[in-house]
């Protein structure tokens, strides 16, 4: 499914941008890599994969950082 897809995805690019930058690739592979990819990507409790809803739904960037009340990881880049 396309939800998998992206985890996928988004897991090998993050691992190999950390084994760039030194990382032991197994950490990618616990609980701090895929196990909080997955809960991000997932979960409608979290306040990245509902920053993100809200940009899919068309909210203009600063209209979802207006109603969003939690810090979203990574908006600035």
């Amino acid at each position: 499914n396309t939800k998998g897809s992206l985890i996928t995805r988004g897991l090998a690019e993050t691992t190999r941008l950390g084994v760039a930058m030194g990382a032991d690739p197994l950490t990618f592979s616990g609980l701090a890599g895929l196990g909080d990819l997955v809960a991000t990507c997932s979960s409608p409790l979290s306040r990245n994969h509902t920053f993100g809803t809200n940009l899919g739904r068309g909210m203009t960037l600063q209209e979802t950082i207006a109603v969003t009340k939690q810090t979203a990881e990574g908006v600035k880049s």
